[in-house]
């Protein structure tokens, strides 16, 4: 069933090269089309509005924020997660469902103070909220660390991915290049129009290649089920002492031979308990997906619904999309950890999805041309969601650093400028920081920027729903951030059991609460209060958020806590059952999300943006009233 790893040479990929080459001329001219729309909007709206904004329904916002979603972690990060830890790596199908639950907290409220207090950076309820510039410039820090963070882990997709596509022709440095100089040509050409509308092309390449992998998959190497017992029928024995780094491991009997084909005659400790280091690792790992809608493009996507009614189908929609999504890494990962040792040397040291491709494109024309739907695919999430981030920073930094802190004076035209200039920058930190780091530490990247976005929640959640004043909440993040380089520098006791970052986080709630008790400030300068913010949401009924706490409650409960770590558990379908126990919990939190979604009932208006819309980067979805004929059609196009 392997192939050996000399039949691939330069001259077999060429029809894998055009494929991409076609697929990336193909975002090109998306681009190219962005730009015409982005002209046409200055003209009428100014440039900021032009470049960081935008009005999209349902169904453009769904692919875009499911491109954004889906990025290098799941192409890459999730495959050699699987192949490295096994059945753990169920924990990315909970990571989007808790995702949700946090944009069903928060964006509810926040989308609909954009839209009536007129937001454009992701930072204006900051401003807003608690009138404060120090609190505006910290969480504007906490916003853009994070950023940095996510483009670097895609950019390290990105390399390792073109490595293997082109045998290691391409190094890494090279390929980072080619990175930055894509996805700054897609901000520079149309800016918020250019990603979102590449965006949509990216995803339906994306959900194409994740409906297909996994029957391919099944039908040449075996189902999960099939290749899960460790005397299932394609075991088979092997030499561990390959002859050189391109041949196939000849078959063997005796005491220098390895199994291979069966995952738990491979591997039996992914059929154990998680350790309870592991164990903290994923709960911690969830915890911190509550704040990734804080995520300034995660942001950006609730500012450019062309309504709350379609911000809620597009909520509605990603609580599915982790069980497309997901599944078909997890697979990747466990059917290489099965057959690795069969594979010549050279496809067993590669990233899972580098070494099964390699080896899958060796079976048929079908399953090569796959594989370039597969790596146009790769190409797809991690750019989709680095220029979306490379946006975020951008306005972070143009609007609420300069425009609203340093410059209030400055031009239209500068802010832009400011922000082109600080993508640049991003993307020159994100390489230096991308060749010190491997794809191999992407579960420990993601804890960690999700850790520092944790550090928002107090601003944005106690904000939303709390009278807290600027006082709190500022020394909490100065609190939380002092920790963090404090436990950097000297060491975490809790190591292996609490990340650094969440120490942190700790911290940051315990200041908020402790001096919202003993020094809770006046909050004078505030311009917002949660009661005018209740008054806001008066003609909305919003989620309930004890379906929200069950979301994520379940997620917790589910992770396998309640055997001893290392005792062998039973296999059900081919995965421990704590794994399915796992499965089974999130289709529950599932049914849940897809409850509050329903719930949720924002004002019923027209999904149009009003004359107001034309200052701003928010596209009110009421500033106008429909007809019923204009809702009937509306909703025929949704």
């Amino acid at each position: 069933m392997a192939g050996r790893a000399e039949d691939q040479s330069q001259s077999s990929n060429v029809l894998l090269y055009v494929m991409v080459a076609i697929y990336v001329f193909l975002l090109m001219m998306v681009a190219k089309i962005a730009h015409s729309r982005k002209k046409r909007v200055a003209a009428d709206e100014g440039e900021v509005k032009a470049h960081f904004g935008g009005s999209f329904g349902a169904f453009t916002l769904f692919l875009t924020t499911f491109s954004t979603v889906y990025s290098g972690f799941t192409v890459t990060g999730i495959p050699n997660e699987a192949f490295s830890k096994g059945f753990v790596s169920v924990r990315w199908v909970g990571a989007t469902l808790v995702i949700v639950a946090g944009m069903l907290l928060l964006y509810p409220r926040l989308r609909r103070l954009a839209v009536e207090r007129q937001y454009e950076s992701p930072m204006d309820f900051i401003t807003d909220r608690y009138g404060s510039g120090r609190l505006r410039v910290l969480s504007a820090c906490c916003g853009i660390i994070p950023m940095v963070i996510y483009i670097t882990a895609q950019m390290i997709s990105f390399a390792a991915m073109v490595e293997g596509m082109t045998l290691q022709l391409i190094p890494k440095y090279v390929s980072m290049i080619i990175f930055c100089v894509l996805i700054l040509t897609l901000e520079v050409l149309g800016g918020m129009n250019s990603v979102v509308l590449t965006d949509v092309v990216q995803c339906i390449v994306m959900i194409a290649s994740f409906l297909v992998v996994g029957g391919v998959l099944a039908a040449e190497y075996g189902s999960i089920p099939e290749i899960g017992p460790a005397d299932c029928s394609f075991l088979e024995s092997v030499s561990k002492n390959a002859t050189d780094a391109y041949s196939v491991p000849a078959p063997c009997v005796g005491p220098n031979c390895v199994a291979a084909g069966c995952i738990a005659a491979v591997k039996p400790e992914f059929y154990q308990f998680p350790s309870r280091s592991t164990l903290c690792d994923i709960i911690f790992f969830l915890i911190n997906m509550l704040a990734a809608p804080l995520q300034p493009h995660m942001v950006q996507r609730a500012y450019i619904a062309s309504s709350d009614a379609n911000l809620r189908i597009v909520m509605a929609a990603m609580l599915l999309a982790p069980f497309v999504a997901q599944p078909p890494g997890i697979v990747i990962g466990l059917t290489k950890s099965a057959y690795n040792p069969s594979w010549p040397l050279v496809d067993q040291e590669a990233t899972a999805f580098s070494g099964l491709t390699s080896q899958l494109k060796m079976t048929g024309p079908f399953q090569y041309f796959l594989v370039t739907l597969m790596t146009c695919s790769c190409l797809a999430a991690i750019m989709s969601t680095a220029d979306s981030a490379l946006m975020g920073a951008s306005s972070i930094v143009s609007l609420d650093i300069f425009k609203k802190t340093l410059c209030p004076s400055m031009s239209k035209k500068s802010v832009v400028r400011i922000g082109e200039l600080n993508s640049v920058l991003v993307c020159g930190l994100a390489f230096v920081l991308g060749m010190f780091l491997s794809d191999d530490q992407m579960g420990v990247i993601i804890i960690f920027q999700n850790g520092m976005l944790m550090q928002l929640l107090p601003a944005f959640g106690f904000g939303l729903y709390l009278q807290v004043s600027e006082r709190p909440v500022c020394a909490g993040i100065l609190a939380g951030l002092i920790s963090l380089v404090i436990l950097t520098i000297t060491g975490n006791p809790l190591d292996g059991y609490v990340p650094a970052v969440n120490v942190s986080v700790f911290v940051n709630f315990l200041v908020v609460g402790l001096m919202s008790l003993v020094a809770p400030g006046t909050g004078e300068a505030a311009k917002l209060d949660v009661a005018q913010i209740r008054s806001v949401m008066a003609t909305s009924r919003e989620p309930k958020l004890v379906l929200v706490a069950l979301m994520v409650g379940i997620a917790l409960i589910s992770t396998p806590w309640y055997a001893a770590a290392g005792s062998l558990d039973s296999m059900i379908w081919g995965a421990p059952r704590w794994a399915i126990i796992q499965l089974l919990s999130f289709v529950a939190i599932f049914l849940l999300g897809l409850l509050a979604a329903l719930l949720w009932q924002p004002p019923a208006t027209k999904a149009t943006a009003s004359k107001t819309e034309k200052v701003t980067g928010v596209a009110p979805s009421e500033a106008e009233t429909a007809s019923t004929e204009q809702e009937r059609q509306e909703a025929g196009k949704v």
